[in-house]
Formats: C-alpha cells, structure tokens, sequence
C-alpha cells in the first residue's frame, strides 16, 4: 500500500517523506519553515515570525520581550532591560542616550579651558562624584542652573566608575571664592533632594586639584614644595590612609596640574 502523501499545512505542497517540521498549526515544507518560523533568542522557543517581536537584529517571543525587553524611544532597536537607560521615563538604547545627555552630561574626558574665580596665585578644582540618583540630563540641567545663575562655575561629566550618577566639576576657585562665592551648600542640598548620595555610598569619592604655580614661583620651588608634600604623605601614611576613608585598592594620590 502506498503510503499516504503529507503536504505543507501553510503552503499546500508535497512533503517528501523526512523533510518539513512540525509546528504549531500543523506541518510546515522546508522553505515555508524558513519563511514562516523564526527562534526566540531569548528563550529558544520555535515561534511564527508574524507573531515574533523584531528589530531587524534580534527575533524575541512576545512574552520574552514583554518581561525583559524595551524599545529605545529614539531608534527603535530593542534593548534588553539590564542595558537599558532611562529619560523622562522613556527608554533609550545606550547611544540614544549619551546624544540626549550630550547637551548637559559630558563624557568623562571632557576638560574646557579653565576659568579661574577669586583673586590670588592658588586656586582649587573640585571633582565631587555623586550616585544613586541617575545620570539624569534634567537633574543635571537643574544643578547646572542652580550653580552657574551668573557664571559657568561647575560643569558634569559622565563616571564610569558610578553605577547610577555624575560628576560635578568645578572650575578652579580660590578657597575664599569656594567657602564666600560658590554655593555649595544649596547645590548640594538639591542633590540630595533628588536622591543624590556621595558619602554613604561605595563608589564615590572627591578629589581636589591644585594649580602647580601655587608651589613656587618657578620649577625649582615647585619641585622642593610637591616633594615636602610627598614626605608629609609618606611620613604620615596610616594618618592620611585613615583621613581618606579609602580600602587598599582604591586610594590614590596624585599632584594635577591646571
């Protein structure tokens, strides 16, 4: 007896006798599986493609896009959760969002011509990492605004080193302009409104810069002065490793220069 003849439930055609796959819906030829069935990669299962949700890179299931995925608001590929960045509550794949932070959020190595505050020969930069609260391009904006009402005194960067924050930079100050003209406290006031923390966290530190003509008048002063310095440090290391509040594989010292 011959036996029966199978055929593609989508397309109606013969089905050699070992070929096709079954899916659900019934048998499907080779080239319909081809045209017609794709493999979540999130999960592996077998799925239709007109029921798969695509970016053109990557075919997901609609429960596995649902439960782990995003849509980037800008352009549209799809950013599993982990990757994804926030704005104004709307998702943004990575590179969608350093574009919309660009205007307030600089990229970590982004250094301006100083702007030197106050009268006198030493002048102080500050370099105040904050976390927790999000790289956030509105709250930076805020803080900018609060801080630069007459003048640009404090830019933000970004800081790999910060799970979920920024760095806010100033321009080099004397310490009477930072304790008489610069408003620390309310800046500082407001991040903490946002949900800024630096102190109690375990990725933040601050660091202060130091003009290298404060030392001396000329190379040689300089030199005797960064040296006394670094006897201080040597000299004193428990006191000054206590002070820095650091673990052995996070303290540094160093000497910028402006």
């Amino acid at each position: 007896m011959e036996p029966e003849k199978m055929h593609c439930d989508f397309c109606g055609c013969e089905i050699a006798e070992g070929d096709g796959m079954y899916v659900e819906g019934g048998l499907l030829c080779n080239d319909c599986v081809d045209e017609q069935i794709v493999t979540c990669e999130h999960c592996g299962d077998v799925i239709w493609s007109c029921n798969s949700v695509s970016d053109g890179n990557i075919e997901l299931c609609q429960e596995c896009f649902d439960r782990h995925y995003r849509r980037c608001e800008s352009c549209d590929r799809i950013v599993n959760e982990n990757d994804t960045y926030w704005e104004n509550d709307l998702p943004y794949c990575c590179g969608c969002y350093e574009e919309i932070c660009d205007e307030e959020i600089e990229d970590y190595d982004y250094k301006p011509d100083p702007i030197f505050y106050g009268n006198g020969n030493r002048f102080f930069g500050v370099e105040l990492e904050i976390d927790e609260g999000g790289k956030d391009n509105d709250n930076a904006r805020q803080l900018k605004d609060l801080a630069n009402y007459r003048d640009e005194r404090i830019y933000i960067k970004s800081d790999g080193s910060l799970n979920y924050g920024m760095e806010i930079v100033s321009h080099p100050m004397t310490l009477e302009y930072h304790l008489r003209e610069m408003n620390w406290e309310s800046l500082l006031e407001e991040a903490i409104e946002m949900g800024y923390l630096s102190h109690h966290t375990s990725t933040c530190g601050l660091h202060v810069h130091v003009n290298r003509n404060a030392f001396g008048e000329n190379q040689s002063e300089q030199e005797k002065a960064i040296e006394k310095i670094l006897f201080f440090v040597e000299k004193y290391w428990s006191e000054v490793f206590q002070f820095s509040r650091r673990n052995g594989y996070t303290v540094d010292f160093c000497t910028p220069v402006f």
